[in-house]
């Protein structure tokens, strides 16, 4: 059974809690390339309701030919700009095929440098991709966090249809997430 849970993260957050260890039945995107992932992601959905509230993209710059990313984390909070930095890896890059697996820290906003590990489950690389990742708690309890990530602020109904059978692959659904918001306003664009 699932139930919202508070957590730390830019004050308080929510994700998906489950009376379960964290699975080890989520699979992460086979024959992953590091070349093609790289560049903007815009966040659309995520499991958090506090944090970044709108606005949200992602900067992944690849290290060379290296396997390592150095990943900005952009969004409006309060109508303020903030920003957080990262250093993520491939975590088995000698893998073949190499799996989206990652591990890196996070230089958060509040100064704190945290370790973060997550995995890619899916992505065409052009369109979208689903992100996921889950923390151990307590009394064999787990919280999952997932976001849907897009090369546009937007995705067609096609490519909708397509994350929500894949959400449900690994037992979760849109409704699961919030909505990040990429409008004008929302962005500060216009007053």
């Amino acid at each position: 059974m699932k139930y919202l849970i508070l957590a730390l993260c830019f004050g308080l957050t929510l994700g998906l809690e489950f009376d379960r260890p964290c699975r080890d039945d989520v699979a992460a995107k086979e024959n992953f390339s590091p070349a093609f992932y790289t560049g903007i992601w815009f966040e659309l959905y995520n499991s958090l309701e506090q944090g970044f509230a709108e606005c949200i993209d992602h900067h992944y710059t690849r290290r060379g030919l290296q396997q390592v990313f150095d990943v900005e984390r952009t969004g409006r909070m309060d109508g303020v700009m903030v920003r957080e930095t990262g250093i993520v890896r491939v975590a088995f890059p000698e893998e073949t095929p190499m799996r989206a697996i990652f591990n890196g820290t996070i230089n958060r906003i509040t100064g704190e440098v945290i370790p973060y590990f997550y995995r890619i489950y899916a992505t065409d690389y052009t369109n979208y991709a689903i992100v996921w990742s889950c923390i151990d708690l307590d009394n064999n309890r787990s919280r999952e966090e997932g976001q849907i990530v897009g090369r546009q602020t937007q995705l067609t109904p096609a490519v909708y249809a397509k994350v929500d059978a894949l959400l449900e692959e690994i037992g979760l659904n849109r409704e699961d997430f919030r909505f990040i918001l990429h409008t004008p306003e929302a962005c500060g664009l216009v007053e």
